[in-house]
């Protein structure tokens, strides 16, 4: 016990120390940045490009210091290096700061945190390999300058808890956990993999795919022998919706990522063709499911046939023209109601930007930009900028149409080749979008796939409960057992009643309730619109996200076939296997407690 306290002071003396230094950097970094930003206005037009490089430096460093300031670290190493027999005392953090002899966690010694103490090795750039004897390492969790958590281990002496503070693991809105620390050696690897080429981080719901693709671009961007190649401002992250959207800018800033472009296809799509007035929409309302998927199909049909297509000064006359041949009399009066509402959707935007590639040569937007002059000096001016990604993210890249992956491949920087692919091909949920990496002429090796098998987000009960309906879920050992899954029979007026009642005395963060009833759902979000904390939603809305408790209404109705309802056989084939991922991608959004409720009056339902 004298031995703990003794490790356990001397610990928390050194954390108030860096913490102090951490301080006074701080301060001196922000004294530079206000100089440079009063100094600006009386420098020269060329002195002003280099101000306008150093000073963005300084604030990144102002806000990663701010970062460190309550959790300056989270592991500490003693080891030597064999290479210059030099003995080394450090600290691994989210970001480096030599003051404080905190090394980045993307740094390549920092991947000595993983190794067990004695011999160890890590990977510098250029594959050159060194050694080191590690004597000693730290795990520590520190919050707000306070010692939380404490294990250490050296050589002859295992992995030995010194100090844990009570503190609940619960998330707490979208806010990331602090898995830099946790994360697995396998993980590392993943993150620090070679930046040149195509990447795909693949896996069930629940695995973490996000989270470690996240992982991949911080490291691209802190990482010193690479982030002069991978600035902010050039990598591209797409997400489905809105929703997401919000997800990733909550989530990105935990990583110190402040001014990566997080964009729906849409709104990228939206912006290149300089539409203003135009509103996407992902389905009509007011057809049937079988109607829009039929409609849809027309409409893909129409990508390959009108591959050469030119743009013309009216969208809509554009897409009637391509359209012509593969629409029916009833599926022309549903392009002249959005006509009308002045809405396109995706694959309509898709064929917009093919044309828009075809006649400019590429695609971008017209903005100011700075161009050098023979006489070395530089004059403003205002045109069409190719766009020039050097990485791109494509979060659950399977709902994209192949062309769409196409047009945004075009944009990545020729150096970098770099796109991230994040998704499952098993949960696709939307019609005609990508089978087979031949169809975007993507070839991505073995060696740079991330294939995640374990699933964390759920409990051993609801897993077991997932793979009643024919899919294969790992169940990790260590996994909580969790309640079992509650199937309930209801009349349509008494859902609204068991929803409230079972959330009454539940302590919980958010709760989801999934339906593709219309009338039913605009029902519920009327009763229930009075708790923040339940999102109503499609399960096509679904997928990306995830609530403490989630109620699944009618999945069986759901995912019955309807082969024989629609015209053509290639779609209802593939109609069924979307309706299946569908399901699955539902039933893997709840955390803790799953509910499965059957409406024996529905009448409603329209898929």
């Amino acid at each position: 016990m004298e031995q703990k306290n003794l490790i356990l002071e001397k610990t928390k003396i050194s954390i108030a120390k860096i913490c102090k230094v951490i301080e006074n950097e701080t301060k001196s970094t922000q004294a530079k940045l206000t100089k440079k930003r009063l100094a600006f206005n009386h420098l020269s037009p060329e002195q002003k490009i280099v101000a306008n490089k150093m000073i963005p430096q300084l604030e990144k460093k102002v806000e990663e210091l701010k970062h460190l300031k309550g959790s300056p670290y989270f592991s500490s190493l003693e080891f030597d290096l064999h290479s210059n027999h030099t003995h080394y005392a450090i600290h691994i953090g989210k970001f480096g700061c030599s003051q404080g002899n905190i090394y980045s966690w993307t740094t390549p010694v920092a991947s000595l945190r993983f190794e067990k103490p004695g011999n160890a090795r890590y990977l510098c750039p250029g594959n050159i390999l060194q050694t080191a004897m590690l004597h000693k390492k730290d795990q520590l969790m520190i919050v707000d300058q306070k010692l939380k958590f404490l294990a250490t281990e050296s050589i002859g002496n295992p992995r030995k808890l010194i100090y844990q503070e009570h503190f609940s693991n619960r998330k707490s809105g979208f806010m990331l956990p602090e898995i830099v620390a946790e994360m697995e050696k396998a993980q590392d690897q993943v993150i620090r993999a070679h930046h040149i080429g195509p990447f795909l981080i693949t896996g069930p719901a629940g695995s973490g795919k996000t989270t470690l693709a996240l992982h991949r671009v911080a490291y691209l961007i802190q990482s010193p022998d690479l982030n002069n190649l991978y600035e902010e401002d050039a990598i591209i992250v797409f997400v489905q919706d809105k929703g997401t959207k919000k997800y990733f800018s909550q989530l990105l800033p935990e990583l110190g990522i402040n001014n990566v472009i997080i964009t729906t296809f849409d709104e990228w799509a939206l912006k290149i063709l300089g539409l203003p007035d135009i509103q996407y929409t992902d389905r009509m309302s007011t057809r049937t499911d079988i109607e829009l998927d039929e409609y849809e199909f027309a409409k893909l049909s129409a990508i390959e046939k009108n591959s050469d297509i030119k743009l013309i000064s009216n969208p809509f006359t554009l897409l009637r023209r391509t359209y012509s041949e593969v629409f029916n009399n009833s599926q022309k009066n549903l392009f002249d109601s959005q006509t009308r509402e002045k809405t396109l959707d995706r694959i309509d935007l898709t064929i917009l930007l093919a044309a828009y590639k075809n006649t400019k040569g590429f695609l971008g937007v017209t903005n100011d930009f700075w161009e050098e002059q023979t006489n070395g000096k530089y004059k403003k001016k205002h045109g069409l900028i190719p766009h020039k990604y050097s990485l791109a993210v494509i979060d659950e890249f399977q709902n994209y149409i192949p062309a769409q992956l196409r047009l945004i491949k075009s944009c990545i920087d020729k150096n970098t080749k770099s796109v991230v692919y994040v998704g499952d091909m098993a949960q696709q949920v939307k019609i005609g979008t990508i089978k087979d990496w031949k169809e975007i002429n993507e070839d991505i090796n073995n060696d740079r796939k991330a294939m995640l098998q374990k699933v964390y987000r759920n409990t051993k009960c609801i897993l077991k409960y997932i793979n009643t309906f024919g899919y294969e879920a790992e169940i990790p050992d260590d996994l909580k057992e969790g309640i079992p899954v509650k199937e309930i029979s209801l009349t349509h007026d008494k859902v609204s009643d068991y929803i409230q009642n079972t959330l009454l005395n539940n302590d919980y963060v958010s709760a989801g309730v999934l339906i593709n009833d219309i009338e039913l759902s605009k029902e519920l979000k009327l009763d229930l619109a009075h708790d923040k904390k339940i999102q109503i939603m499609t399960i096509n809305e679904a997928q990306g996200v995830e609530f403490d408790i989630v109620f699944i209404i009618n999945l069986q109705i759901f995912m019955e076939q309807k082969d024989k309802l629609y015209s053509n056989e290639k779609l209802a084939k593939e109609k069924t296997k979307i309706n299946k991922d569908l399901a699955y991608v539902a039933l893997t959004r709840a955390i803790s407690e799953l509910y499965m409720i059957e409406i024996t009056d529905n009448k409603n339902n329209k898929s």
